[in-house]
């Protein structure tokens, strides 16, 4: 892996999380091309990228962004960061960012994409990834972050532990970030799976933050359906997930700040194209292949599904 002051990282949609975590990195001394579009770009380019943060505080960026990938070249480091409906799209234009030595980690939510990057550039270039943070465009070329630990959580899809790993949180955590490595990364990502089904599924349901759900007995106990049956699925699946996932989970997510609301609670209220395909759709799906009930989810994606290209 290259020196510190020439490590090249590529982020594949720099929206809110994208342009959290690249930037953090970009602040530290590495060579960070921010991948974006419209407004946005227009605006990184014309002025920089402002961010405004809780945990790292506020920050500008005279920073590279492009919408073209061919002009950028191979990197050390691709964070894939788009929203599950650009992925086909967003794979087929990255290729000239991925070179022999190129790690790729993706934090997307749902737990399609480390197979789908595998499938396109090799499973011995995708690391696993879990990102956990409340961030997003409040106006072009800024990024705001609302809350959430802005963790990451990266690991071999294999398991077990690696020297590119433990670099890669490294330089994570000198860029002031809440990195870790993981020995079983699958288990985490499922683990993030659950709570942001639950999160992102019932917040974009209800049109309401998380402390307002959880006022109500009603919205608090389909939350809970909602937690167990993802984790149903994914103990079907092979995933090792403790009986008391579900709960953990809950108490969890009730000691955050009362006003999250999640990626796709946002997007919807924006009138953007929501994710529920690739979150509480595909529980529903894995349901039917491994013949467990998901009425929770199920309600969610049936109520949410004509939102799913958006409204604006």
């Amino acid at each position: 892996m290259s020196s510190s002051s020439k490590f090249s990282v590529a982020v594949i949609g720099a929206g809110g999380t994208g342009g959290y975590y690249g930037g953090a990195l970009a602040r530290a001394g590495a060579e960070v091309t921010m991948i974006a579009r419209g407004p946005h770009l227009a605006a990184i380019r014309a002025t920089g990228l402002q961010l405004n943060t809780v945990l790292l505080g506020d920050f500008h960026l005279d920073i590279d962004a492009t919408d073209d990938m061919k002009s950028v070249g191979p990197v050390d480091l691709a964070i894939f960061a788009v929203k599950s409906y650009g992925t086909e799209v967003a794979i087929r234009d990255m290729a000239p960012l991925v070179g022999a030595n190129t790690m790729i980690i993706s934090t997307q939510n749902g737990i399609d994409s480390e197979r789908l990057l595998s499938n396109a550039f090799g499973a011995e270039r995708v690391l696993g990834c879990t990102a956990t943070v409340s961030t997003m465009i409040s106006e072009p070329g800024v990024v705001r972050q609302a809350g959430g630990p802005g963790s990451l959580v990266i690991g071999e899809l294999a398991g077990g532990g690696s020297d590119r790993v433990n670099d890669l949180v490294r330089r994570c955590v000198d860029a002031g970030l809440a990195a870790e490595a993981s020995e079983n990364i699958v288990k985490a990502i499922w683990q993030k799976f659950i709570f942001i089904c639950a999160l992102s599924g019932m917040t974009a349901l209800t049109r309401k933050p998380i402390g307002e759900i959880f006022a109500q007995e009603s919205t608090t106990d389909m939350y809970l359906q909602v937690l167990t049956e993802v984790a149903q699925v994914g103990r079907a699946e092979g995933v090792e997930l403790p009986e008391s996932t579900a709960t953990a989970t809950l108490t969890a997510t009730q000691s955050r700040e009362p006003f999250i609301i999640g990626s796709m609670g946002h997007d919807l209220i924006a009138g953007r194209p929501i994710e529920v395909a690739l979150l509480n759709g595909r529980v529903v799906e894995l349901g039917k292949k491994h013949g467990i009930p998901t009425p929770a989810n199920f309600a969610i994606e049936a109520a949410l599904k004509p939102h799913e290209s958006g409204s604006a």
